[in-house]
């Protein structure tokens, strides 16, 4: 992958995160820095409206209640006999993998590490760290970055999407989430699918 084609995919990816953790600072600065032509490939971006989208992302994220989509990968794993053990199983091997590159954004935001927000982030991070990796010409760090993006996706984001979709499906009304979901999806079954 070109260095612009990483570039490239650390906005995507930030940009994602900002929706999900509704960062809407950030995700209009970075759309205020964007070609028109590039805008048009973000088919959420039509319907942004930062008060309204606040409020509904709000009703779908944050609030329970009959809106509420949890952002948690946690809520959608097989609950099992070991319930509890899985999940803090799952919440320490994420910290771990943080800690490893110095990814500090769940402390800093006072959320668990397995809101779909931080793990996007996260890739947004390695996508950073691959990106310095090429300047100091660490091909095997690289390759490891490679590796820890490829798991994260398909361990913590792949396996519960249509179970997400589902979930959502219902619930979420505001055309901007619709979208938004739709895409994300997308984009990250199609991350999966060049991994493969």
């Amino acid at each position: 992958m070109s260095k612009e084609e990483q570039y490239g995919q650390l906005v995507l990816t930030n940009i994602l995160s900002c929706v999900w953790l509704g960062e809407w600072d950030r995700y209009e600065e970075t759309f205020s820095n964007m070609d028109e032509e590039l805008i048009k490939n973000f088919p959420f971006h039509f319907y942004y409206e930062r008060e309204e989208v606040n409020l509904w992302h709000e009703n779908h994220f944050l609030i329970p209640g009959d809106y509420f989509v949890s952002p948690y990968f946690s809520s959608y794993i097989k609950k099992g006999h070991d319930e509890h053990e899985e999940r803090k199983k799952d919440l320490l091997c994420l910290i771990g993998l943080y800690e490893k590159i110095g990814f500090l954004y769940p402390l800093e935001k006072e959320i668990y590490p397995d809101h779909f927000g931080c793990l996007t982030a996260f890739l947004g991070s390695v996508i950073q760290e691959s990106i310095e990796s090429d300047d100091e010409k660490d091909e095997e760090y690289k390759y490891k970055l490679i590796e820890l993006n490829q798991y994260i996706i398909g361990r913590y984001i792949f396996p519960v999407l249509q179970v997400l979709r589902k979930n959502a499906e219902p619930k979420i009304r505001h055309p901007f989430f619709k979208e938004f979901l739709n895409f994300y999806i997308q984009i990250m079954t199609e991350e999966k699918d060049n991994a493969a």
